[in-house]
Parts: structure tokens; C-alpha cells; sequence
């Protein structure tokens, strides 16, 4: 009996070996990063400026007054203010700060709460305005929602 249940936990701690490992969150990195497998970044701190290669979760900036050049993310949530982005291709981009200049060749849903930001690109698919005095510069008409005032799109 002692037997068969040292069996069964060896193969207990075997199979769990084996499963895959989930990609952490990655807080801070220094000058650059690559992301792995869909992982989330959180930028914290200010005057920074960060090149992030391959494909990452959603890339949430709480510090202010740096710059950012991702590859590829799913998301963009940008709380900071005076923060530069390029991006090739995003899922959502959130912009709760002001003052930022988001340059994003192809976004599919953009939500504005902050004021005087700036985003630039090929291809914006929505934009939903709650802010003021925000412009995007875009090639195509996305479709549109404004609650805010002195908002444009050109």
C-alpha cells in the first residue's frame, strides 16, 4: 500500500512538470524587452524610454513623459501624460492621459478620456471621444462616437 501511493505521487509530480508555464507579467524593463507568448508589460516609472520586440499582452504606461516602440500588442492602456507611442498593430488602445502622441499604423477600437492627445496612423477602425481637444490623423473614416468637445478627426 505505502508503495503504490509513493507511485502515485511520483507520477502526481511528474504530470504536473510538465504543464505549460504562463508568461508573467513584466514590470519596469530597463531599456528593452521581447515579449513571450502574449505577455502583459506595465510601465511605472517616468523619463523612460523602451523598445519592446515581439508580441505582447495588453502594455499598460502609468508613468508620463517617455517614449515607447512596440512591435505588436493586443492592447495599449496609457494612463500617463506626454508619453510617445509607435505601434504597428494593436486590438484596443485606451488613452486616459493627455497630451500623449500615439502613432499607430492599425488600431482596432480607441477609447479617449483624456484631453490634447494626438494619435496618427493608417487605419483607426473606431474612436469613441470622452475627452477634449483630442485629433486623429488617420487615412481611412472610422467610425465614430464623441462625448466629448473639440474633438476632430482628419
Amino acid at each position: 500500500m505505502r508503495i503504490r501511493f509513493l507511485a502515485l505521487c511520483a507520477s502526481a509530480a511528474l504530470s504536473l512538470s510538465v504543464l505549460p508555464v504562463q508568461a508573467g507579467v513584466l514590470t519596469d524593463p530597463a531599456n528593452g524587452a521581447t515579449c513571450t507568448d502574449g505577455q502583459d508589460v506595465v510601465i511605472t516609472r517616468s523619463d523612460f524610454s523602451l523598445v519592446l520586440d515581439g508580441v505582447c499582452g495588453v502594455v499598460t504606461v502609468r508613468g508620463s513623459n517617455g517614449s515607447l516602440n512596440v512591435d505588436e500588442a493586443k492592447g495599449f492602456r496609457i494612463i500617463g501624460s506626454g508619453v510617445t507611442v509607435l505601434n504597428q498593430k494593436t486590438g484596443t488602445l485606451t488613452v486616459e492621459g493627455s497630451g500623449n502622441t500615439l502613432n499607430m499604423t492599425e488600431v482596432g477600437e480607441t477609447v479617449v478620456g483624456g484631453n490634447d492627445n494626438m494619435f496618427l496612423g493608417n487605419d483607426y477602425k473606431r474612436v469613441h471621444f470622452r475627452g477634449k481637444g483630442n485629433t486623429v490623423n488617420t487615412d481611412n473614416t472610422p467610425e465614430l462616437v464623441d462625448e466629448g468637445s473639440g474633438n476632430r478627426v482628419m
